[in-house]
């Protein structure tokens, strides 16, 4: 074992060498060294993002020293920029960081294709006026630089806007991508195991087995697959060749099972058994992958598409192509069973052409497709790897794609009906979202937030005025918003608390990690953190 994979063991376990890449190719940008900035930042540095660049106008102040780990007495009147970046750059010394001492806007005002360079961009207690316009730069923004994951032939793609905010026991965060795909989802189980449809070697391999040997070792050891086999064809013989549909017909079929067993030790049986629901399934499309095969993306193949609708494209036709029955490309996974090794091993190698064998064949069948459409599409050959097509197909029953709403579409265009049944749940945490809202009206009217600089009381009734303007606006009721959590905002100040900082700093990490590595499901799109009551909830805006 090398160092790297030494030093990065365990993470290396969720997400392969396939994800780290990813991760050590990203460049994050952080506004404002922020307690939650710097904490987002720390659980990227750790597990080795590639760069990232601390960007802040800001001096050390003794506000900051109180609330972030990263800043300490010695830092005092200092750039907050740089004492953060140092102490950042401490944990992980693969980590290349940078810091820029100046205000995001100016530097956007002097060169606006700064953003391009970076894979994801972090705001942090930014104004609403600074969050909208870097998140409207992200939405539309293109880079020239491949940075690895699923992207165009030319390296174009949009870059990821996360806008966090801690304002004393309340965190949100909201994620803002035009379209985020993945393709490792992570399901509980990839096994595919077609048992009601079984392909010609599947067949021969369950008549490999002898299920009137004598000996009982080698009849305990028959693997549970070879069994439904067996027994689901005897089924079809004797019904018209349908599968059992019904629970009784399925209880049936259990029962034919169990009276070929020979003693309450064979284990191999219990596991057709318990399989029975689950292989009668019938193996379809999911309803998730027509509906993208059915996505203009999908249809409409341009020179611009990204790599992931080309294999898309190719799966589908795969799928409609002959030879393939209509069926995905089979993930060539099969879950652990009781047997011998070595009719475990040849039920996965070539010996007798099954599972693993049938997967590359499927494999090879969606190369073939993926290779003339990129001719077609004027690209050049072998431009998707290998590798890439084999995740592809081997997850095809899985994918993912989120369309993210914009900061503009959720402030213009908000979901009324939605918001209303949000609000009109006593438990919810949604009210902290209107609060937060809120106060950026707040700071549109007073150029600062409520608590700030006055008597907290003093704010309540105009905090809570522009809640009241705001819950008008998205179709609420005017008392849908506790005036008491209007007294908690204005009491915090929009100061920081270190432990909810760090929460949030968790929390927020391990949906950037999701996006950047295109694996596991992010959330959509905005998460609210309740610290009185430690409750959470994630709302689709």
């Amino acid at each position: 074992m090398d160092a790297k994979t030494q030093k990065y063991d365990r993470q290396l376990r969720l997400w392969g060498n396939t994800g780290q890449n990813a991760l050590e190719a990203a460049h994050i940008l952080l506004v404002n060294a922020t307690a939650v900035g710097c904490e987002i930042l720390k659980n990227l540095v750790l597990p080795g993002i590639g760069q990232f660049t601390v960007v802040d106008a800001g001096q050390v102040t003794l506000s900051d020293i109180g609330s972030n780990f990263f800043l300490d007495s010695d830092s005092l009147g200092q750039s907050r920029a740089q004492k953060a970046h140092e102490h950042l750059q401490e944990l992980n010394e693969d980590v290349k960081g940078h810091w820029v001492a100046k205000d995001i806007a100016s530097i956007l005002d002097e060169n606006p294709g700064y953003l391009a360079q970076f894979s994801l961009v972090i705001a942090t207690n930014v104004t609403r006026q600074t969050a909208e316009k870097l998140a409207a730069l992200c939405w539309n923004n293109g880079r020239d630089e491949k940075e690895g994951g699923y992207q165009s032939p030319a390296g174009k793609k949009e870059t990821t806007f996360v806008w966090v905010k801690t304002v004393g026991l309340v965190g949100s965060a909201r994620l803002a991508v035009p379209e985020h795909v993945i393709v490792e989802t992570h399901p509980d189980s990839i096994a595919d195991l077609r048992i009601d449809s079984p392909f010609p070697e599947l067949v021969d391999y369950g008549k490999w087995f002898n299920f009137e040997t004598e000996d009982g070792l080698e009849f305990g050891h028959i693997p549970y697959v070879a069994i439904l086999l067996k027994y689901i064809e005897e089924w079809k013989q004797q019904n018209d060749g349908k599968m059992p549909s019904t629970y009784a017909e399925k209880n049936q079929l259990k029962a034919n099972i169990r009276a070929g067993m020979r003693s309450p030790d064979d284990e191999n049986f219990e596991e057709a058994i318990n399989s029975v629901l689950r292989t009668c399934q019938p193996t379809v499309v999911p309803s998730s992958i027509k509906e993208l095969f059915n996505d203009p993306k999908c249809e409409n193949l341009t020179a611009e598409s990204t790599n992931f609708w080309i294999l898309a494209r190719s799966t589908r036709d795969f799928v409609n192509g002959q030879g393939s029955s209509g069926f995905l490309p089979l993930s060539g996974t099969i879950p652990d069973m009781k047997a011998q090794s070595d009719s475990y091993v040849a039920l996965q190698t070539m010996q007798v052409n099954t599972y693993k064998t049938k997967a590359k064949m499927d494999v090879q069948d969606v190369s073939r497709i993926v290779e003339s459409w990129l001719e077609k599409l004027g690209l050049a050959a072998g431009l998707i790897p290998l590798q890439e097509i084999e995740s592809f197909c081997k997850y095809s029953a899985f994918l993912k794609v989120i369309r993210y709403r914009s900061l503009q579409e959720e402030y213009q265009n908000p979901n009324t009906l939605q918001i209303a049944s949000w609000l009109s749940d006593p438990d919810s945490v949604f009210p902290y979202y209107v609060l937060l809202r809120a106060s950026d009206s707040f700071y549109d009217d007073h150029g600062r937030y409520p608590g700030v600089g006055e008597s907290w009381k003093e704010d309540v009734d105009h905090l809570h005025t522009n809640v009241t303007t705001l819950l008008q606006s998205l179709g609420a009721e005017n008392d849908a918003v506790s005036k008491d959590l209007t007294h908690e905002i204005c009491r915090y100040g929009n100061e920081a608390v270190h432990n909810i900082a760090s929460f949030m700093g968790g929390v927020v990490s391990q949906e950037i990690i999701k996006l950047i590595t295109h694996q596991y499901i992010p959330m959509n799109n905005t998460f609210i953190f309740d610290g009185t009551r430690s409750v959470s909830a994630v709302f689709a805006l």
